[in-house]
């Protein structure tokens, strides 16, 4: 009985170790390449799709390397993260989850930057409906900081409608964040806390059939907006 039982045992671990080498030649062979990519959310990026194309061809769907998938991306600002998911045994998926520009800077001949403060693109000319970030702080490893970065973070938070009608944005002394919206109209966001519903009183009071003129809109308290 003892003899039998170590004959079992070995035959167990000569068939685990005959599987784990079979995946292992499986996990890296032809049969299971990456034949058909799909990117999703790069759309208006070709040189994105192209990128992450050209790396995910170079692996299996047993053996997906997503380091690689970011390094192919790395010097291309606007790709925040990816999710990776696969299609047994020859597809694979890339959802890319992309920066989108929210204010231009007016410097080093023109720069357009993302909520997340990051620069996506140097030397052009400001987009229309692009709001101006007024400010002469520098850039540090082609990122934003301090009022800048603030007042990307709260433009950010915009609905696409509203950020189209921003003509500027600036920290002011005293005032905190500022945004000129519309006919001149004075955002004052107090700070950058509570973006979103700042927004959302924003356009409830731009909404107001009541409203016939405004010099600005304190929301330092969104609930409670103050028109002056």
């Amino acid at each position: 009985m003892r003899k039998f039982r170590r004959y079992l045992i070995l035959l167990l671990l000569l068939v685990a170790a005959l599987a784990a080498g079979y995946f292992f030649w499986l996990r890296d062979s032809s049969l299971v390449a990456v034949e058909k990519v799909t990117v999703t959310g790069a759309e208006s990026e070709p040189a994105v799709e192209a990128a992450l194309a050209a790396a995910a061809t170079e692996m299996t769907t047993l053996n997906v390397d997503e380091a690689a998938l970011y390094a192919a991306v790395s010097d291309m600002p606007s790709v925040r993260s990816l999710g990776v998911s696969t299609d047994f045994p020859n597809g694979l998926s890339i959802e890319v989850d992309t920066r989108r520009p929210v204010a231009y800077l007016d410097s080093e001949g023109g720069m357009l930057l993302a909520g997340d403060g990051v620069i996506l693109e140097t030397g052009v000319d400001r987009p229309e409906g692009l709001p101006l970030i007024e400010s002469t702080e520098p850039l540090t490893n082609g990122k934003a900081e301090g009022g800048t970065a603030a007042l990307a973070a709260i433009l950010q938070q915009a609905p696409e409608p509203l950020l189209a009608e921003v003509t500027t944005a600036s920290i002011e002394d005293g005032a905190g964040p500022v945004a000129l919206i519309g006919p001149g109209i004075e955002l004052r966001f107090g700070d950058t806390s509570r973006a979103e519903l700042k927004w959302n009183a924003v356009a409830s009071v731009l909404a107001d059939p009541g409203l016939d003129s405004a010099e600005y809109i304190d929301l330092a308290v969104p609930d409670r907006p103050v028109v002056g």
